[in-house]
């Protein structure tokens, strides 16, 4: 199950980490990753393609009251979305490893999605919505760092166009 679906979470943003699909991890070695940068992240619904390559997956990390869901994807879809993000990252000040980083983007032709959601809690102070008093982003930031080391590849935050 997507956490689309799970009414106790809400969906906050999308990230990529675009990469060379020769660099494509094998389902065991995500999970392995994950494994290395702490025992606070619960795996679910963990998907790989018949040759045991990584496909998707949820990471749930109750502390930081977050949930991520990643995919994999690839093709021609991909490689223009590259160009696009070139082209709006290079209309930007870059700094010399910015750049640096953008010249090894226009390469990639993979890419995960990871879908950051937010644990949504119930507060009894009426004033209060409810969100964002637990809420912590660092779960999302610790995966995307290491898909980027699994894959050699490049995060970004398209929202902001910064590259992580």
């Amino acid at each position: 199950m997507s956490m689309f679906q799970d009414t106790n979470y809400h969906w906050r943003e999308t990230c990529f980490v675009y990469f060379c699909r020769e660099n494509r991890p094998t389902l065991r070695k995500v999970l392995k990753a994950l494994e290395t940068v702490g025992p606070q992240y619960q795996v679910t619904n963990a998907q790989a393609d018949p040759e045991g390559r990584f496909e998707s997956m949820t990471v749930i990390a109750p502390d930081a009251f977050s949930a991520l869901d990643i995919c994999y994807l690839e093709g021609p879809e991909i490689q223009e979305e590259v160009e696009k993000q070139v082209k709006e990252l290079s209309a930007s000040d870059l700094t010399v490893a910015e750049q640096k980083q953008l010249a090894k983007l226009r390469m990639c032709d993979a890419r995960f999605d990871v879908f950051h959601f937010e644990r949504l809690v119930e507060e009894d102070d009426e004033d209060d919505d409810g969100m964002g008093d637990f809420f912590d982003p660092s779960a999302l930031i610790i995966v995307l760092d290491a898909l980027s080391k699994l894959t050699r590849g490049i995060a970004i935050d398209p929202q902001s166009g910064i590259l992580l």
